[in-house]
This record gives structure tokens, C-alpha cells and sequence, in this order.
């Protein structure tokens, strides 16, 4: 065999091994979902009371409330009413609101963008500051610079989000600085994008929360990586720092990097739940808080296994991209 068709071998062999990862983790992915969206199911049935019964109020006549638990499906066995919602849900039919007047898609996919948009900004913001400033700490590494991050860094994390949320509130919302709206009150008519004076506070809020997670780990990852045998002989060879932490370190410590800032952007997605409920911001978070809270229980349902859905997906994509930027691991695979 010749030295080409050996490495074509080589490649195809990596390839059938990526494909089969992937496909080993979406299987994995797809199982757990399934499990969440029984899990979910028992847990909103199980409650004390029904639906039929939140909607009508406890001083309802038997009547409506016969006809009205009937028109719900909430008469027929467990089984039959998973099967009939998940079914629905597979083929986008996610039924009506038992609440507001609306189809759950409408309700929904208007919180989602939200949620979206708060995400993605508040990503904008704390990529570049954990690479940025987790990396410039590995290189200052037990100066005073490093030494104030990790206390400050240290100060958030053991600060709850609800606190961070009123202490932002607090400083920049009322009493202090007056400079943002205390409340996130969206007009649910008009986009997003033409209200964004009400994302910025809980942006703050969640940057302050979730960005020292990822800095230590972008720290203590270049802290490796700088004191690796091949950066030590870059060192030596006469290369300049900025070139070896650059174009050697920063490359082989992108791994756990990309790791860190995956689990971070998976917090953002189902657990950004108390910040929103701070600020009344109408994400996810708030919106999942809120139906259960009215035992609407189509939305729950979706809430839940949507955001399950993107976990799932984000870790899918976080796996191929510590596999894309991890030479060993490609080697391997």
C-alpha cells in the first residue's frame, strides 16, 4: 500500500469514526428527550387538581366542568393523552394555550426569540471577555492582575442570580444611576429588536453571572498549555511571547475553552430562569415560571422539552467542535 492510499485510508477511517460519535450522541440525545418529555408529562399530571379546573375556578358548576375536562382530553388514560400530545408536538400541531387565546406555537416561539436575543448578546460579551481576560491572567499568572480577577471572579460565583439581578437594579435602575428601566416590559406587539434599552440590565445581570465559569477555565487551561513541553520550546527557539501564546498555546488550549463556554451557553438556554423572573423579562424562564404557575400545561410541556431539544443540540455541536480543534482527538477518532 502506498503512502497516499494510506492516508486516504486514514481519512475515511476518521470520517466512518466521526459519523459514528455523532450519530452515538444524537441517538443518546434523542433518548434523553424522550425521557424528559415522559418525566414532564407524569410531573404536570400528577398535580393536585387539573387544568379544567384552573380555568373554570373552584366555584364551577359539575356540568362545565365535565364538558370542559372532555373537551381538554383530560378524561382519557395517561397513555392516550401522552401519545396524542407528543405526536402533535412531532408534527408541530402544539395545540392551543389553556390560558391566552393563542396557538403555544405563537406564545412560545415569542418568548424563544427573546430568550435569543438576550443570549446572544450576553455571548457577545462574555466570549471575548473570558478568552481575553482569562488568557492575559495566564500569562500574569500570580501578579496582581491575576490575583484581583480570581477574587472578583470568585466574589460573583458565590453570589446568587437573583441577588446579582436586584444589586443591578439597585445600582443602575433606581437609586444610584437611574440609567436603565428596573423592568424589562416588553411590548409584546412590537419586535425585540426595536426595544432593546429593556435587554440591557438583565444582559448585565446574566454577563456578571455566568462569565466566571468560563474566564477560570480559560485561565487555568492556558496556565497548562503555557507550561507545556512544545510552548517551553518555543520559548526557547527565540520566537516572541506574543507569537507563542498566540499562534501555539492559545490554538491547544481551545478544547476545554470551547467546553466551558458550550456549558455556559446551555445555562443560558434553561437557566437564565430567575434573572428573567427579576426583571420580568419575557424569555423562556419567565414564560415557563409563569405557566406552571397557571397549570397551562400544553406550554410547559413545550417549554420543557424545547429547551431539552437545544441542550442536546448544543452538546452535539460543542462534541464535534472540541474534535475539530483537538488535533489528538482527531487523531484518535
Amino acid at each position: 500500500m502506498t503512502a497516499m492510499d494510506a492516508s486516504t485510508s486514514g481519512r475515511r477511517g476518521r470520517s466512518t469514526s466521526i459519523g459514528a460519535l455523532v450519530l452515538r450522541r444524537a441517538g443518546s440525545g434523542l433518548l434523553t428527550v424522550w425521557l424528559i418529555s415522559v418525566l414532564v408529562f407524569l410531573a404536570v399530571h400528577v398535580l393536585p387538581g387539573n387544568a379544567a379546573i384552573g380555568l373554570l375556578g373552584r366555584d364551577t358548576n359539575q356540568l362545565a366542568l365535565h364538558a370542559l375536562t372532555k373537551q381538554l382530553g383530560l378524561d382519557r388514560s395517561l397513555p392516550y393523552q401522552y401519545w396524542h400530545w407528543v405526536t402533535g408536538f412531532v408534527t408541530g400541531k402544539w395545540g392551543d394555550s389553556l390560558v391566552s387565546p393563542q396557538p403555544v406555537s405563537a406564545l412560545v416561539m415569542r418568548h424563544v426569540a427573546n430568550t435569543a436575543v438576550l443570549t446572544l448578546f450576553t455571548m457577545l460579551i462574555t466570549v471575548p471577555l473570558a478568552i481575553v481576560v482569562g488568557t492575559w491572567c495566564a500569562v500574569r499568572n500570580g501578579k496582581a492582575f491575576d490575583n484581583g480577577v480570581s477574587m472578583v471572579t470568585l466574589c460573583l460565583s458565590a453570589i446568587p442570580g437573583f441577588a446579582i439581578g436586584v444589586l443591578v437594579i439597585y445600582l443602575l435602575a433606581t437609586n444610584v444611576l437611574h440609567v436603565l428601566p428596573a423592568a424589562s416590559t416588553l411590548d409584546p406587539t412590537a419586535s425585540v429588536w426595536t426595544q432593546l434599552k429593556f435587554v440591557v440590565a438583565p444582559m448585565i445581570a446574566v454577563v456578571l453571572s455566568t462569565v466566571p465559569y468560563p474566564l477560570r477555565m480559560v485561565r487555568a487551561s492556558m496556565i497548562d498549555v503555557l507550561q507545556s513541553d512544545f510552548v517551553m520550546m518555543a520559548r526557547l527557539k527565540g520566537l516572541p511571547e506574543r507569537r507563542v501564546i498566540f499562534r501555539h498555546a492559545l490554538r491547544n488550549g481551545l478544547g476545554p475553552m470551547v467546553q466551558s463556554l458550550t456549558l455556559t451557553l446551555v445555562f443560558l438556554t434553561g437557566g437564565i430562569v430567575v434573572v428573567e423572573t427579576v426583571f420580568s423579562y419575557p424569555g423562556v424562564g419567565y414564560a415557563l415560571v409563569q405557566a406552571v404557575n397557571e397549570r397551562d400545561v400544553p406550554v410547559v410541556q413545550t417549554l420543557v422539552v424545547l429547551i431539552a431539544l437545544a441542550c442536546v443540540l448544543i452538546n452535539l455541536i460543542s462534541d464535534l467542535a472540541v474534535i475539530a480543534v483537538t488535533p489528538r482527538l482527531r487523531s484518535r477518532s
